[in-house]
């Protein structure tokens, strides 16, 4: 049965290092089915990198400059699809206050994939970058509920490697015992 993944939203709780995935299943001939997944594991790097790639995106349409680059952090993008699967995001930051010393949260309006080149200048509307970035960001969360994860991904390169080699491997890092280093039990004779 062929099912479509609509994603709802995707967040990265770092304090907890969780991501959280909402999505829909769309069945050939039932109801979809909505699921929410919590996941402690590791994504593989690019989901963070499609992440931190919407720092400059969030920063422009909230009309901040560039000294907020490094104090405004993404961590939350919640998707919406009109009727004819045109995408809409917003996207939440934590930005940090110095003064305060703490981060608040602040959300980019919901804003609207450009159908054509007119929309594209218009305001409510995402750049070309932008739209690239929402959809690498996606992209990436498919990728993780695939299980395609930063720990399977290590595993995997470790048994290429290991395949590629003659030599045996060592299973664990501990050094082998030397008959040197062996002391002696003695034997109740």
């Amino acid at each position: 049965m062929k099912t479509d993944v609509i994603i709802k939203k995707i967040k990265y709780l770092e304090s907890a290092d969780k991501i959280v995935i909402e999505y829909e299943r769309r069945y050939k001939d039932k109801n979809p089915s909505y699921h929410i997944s919590t996941f402690s594991e590791k994504a593989a790097p690019e989901f963070y990198e499609a992440l931190e790639k919407l720092t400059k995106p969030a920063c422009n349409i909230l009309g901040l400059g560039a000294l907020f680059l490094k104090r405004l952090k993404p961590h939350t993008v919640s998707y919406k699809y009109s009727e004819d699967g045109t995408m809409s995001a917003a996207i939440s930051c934590l930005l940090y206050s110095p003064r305060a010393d703490k981060d608040n949260n602040i959300n980019v309006p919901l804003m609207r994939c450009p159908a054509d080149e007119t929309e594209a200048g218009q305001a409510g509307f995402f750049t070309q970058e932008e739209v690239d970035a929402l959809w690498k960001l996606e992209t990436e969360a498919r990728k993780y509920l695939d299980g395609k994860r930063n720990q399977i991904q290590l595993w995997s390169e470790e048994a290429t490697a290991d395949a590629q080699t003659d030599e045996p491997q060592q299973i664990n890092d501990v050094p082998p015992v030397k008959i040197s280093n062996v002391i002696p039990i003695p034997t109740i004779q």
